[in-house]
């Protein structure tokens, strides 16, 4: 694949995965977001455990998208909501961080 175009399709997915920031979601809505960008099911991993250093909670996530030769990993954290909204939302993304491979 061009370069040029392998970092068009980077951006494309680091903007529509940071778009995500300062919305509300449940896991199972938040996987299927993350299903249609991606083109395939995502499935998180809520890494958050109550003794481990991370001062937040967050979910992992990967793709490997071989037509567009795109993989990599995504940590996305949040914050828990004090109860869910009308919607089923529990939690607001803060921030998104995307590692390409």
């Amino acid at each position: 694949m061009d370069i040029l175009r392998n970092i068009k399709a980077e951006n494309e997915v680091s903007d529509r995965l940071k778009n995500l920031v300062g919305i509300r979601f449940n896991k199972k809505m938040l996987e299927e977001k993350l299903t249609e960008i991606f083109g395939k099911k995502v499935i998180l991993e809520d890494i958050s455990k109550e003794d481990d250093d991370l001062a937040d909670f967050n979910f992992l996530g990967e793709f490997n998208i071989p037509k567009k030769e795109l993989y990599g990993y995504f940590d996305i954290y949040y914050l828990k909501m004090r109860r869910p909204g009308f919607d089923g939302a529990d939690f607001y993304i803060t921030e998104i961080a995307i590692e390409f491979e």
